[in-house]
């Protein structure tokens, strides 16, 4: 029986979990061609709900629409997924629900069909995913491309990514906090001395 989740993506959670918890703070995510996996790995942690608001699956352009804040001309004028739409995923929902950090991701996890549409997703596009980060400090944005075809794999992956992205973007911050909090302390120090 295999470990759900892996190995690899519990202790990326544990990591994103433990940070969260010390700063209280929250995050949402908003996914596509992930189907929910980012939602699951992060409530695969024992007391996700001090830390983890909730998501949309927005797998549709009927979803987008409904629970994205999209307009009908936004759903005409979809060219596919891109880093702009991953982005405005995670700022639209960073505001509907009030969380700290939003992570969002959409792609094309694979494969496309002969004789479907082509106009959107074409089968270069298979295995690429573009991951959105929505910050009280900005918005960040990263294209990553699995390699494979196989869509299982490339569902996977891509939610250990978008983990991966908003953990080194999360450390960075606390990091920057940390060093400043650091700083401010060694300077009263040295005026108390």
């Amino acid at each position: 029986m295999s470990t759900f989740p892996s190995e690899e993506t519990a202790s990326t959670v544990a990591k994103i979990a433990q940070i969260l918890r010390r700063r209280n703070e929250t995050i949402s995510v908003s996914e596509a061609a992930c189907g929910g996996l980012l939602s699951a790995y992060l409530v695969s942690v024992p007391g996700a709900s001090q830390w983890f608001h909730g998501g949309t699956l927005v797998y549709s352009l009927k979803s987008k629409l409904k629970l994205s804040g999209w307009s009908e001309a936004d759903i005409i004028s979809y060219t596919g997924p891109s880093e702009k739409v991953a982005l405005r995923l995670a700022r639209t929902l960073r505001i509907e629900l009030g969380s700290t950090y939003v992570i969002s991701e959409t792609g094309v996890a694979g494969p496309v069909e002969e004789g479907a549409d082509k106009t959107v997703f074409a089968n270069e596009d298979v295995g690429k995913v573009y991951l959105g980060i929505s910050t009280p400090e900005g918005e960040k944005s990263k294209t990553f491309k699995t390699g494979s075809v196989d869509r299982s794999a490339n569902m996977q992956e891509f939610a250990q990514r978008g983990l991966e992205f908003f953990l080194e973007e999360l450390e960075k911050i606390d990091n920057k906090e940390n060093g400043a909090a650091s700083c401010e302390e060694s300077s009263t120090k040295k005026h108390k001395a």
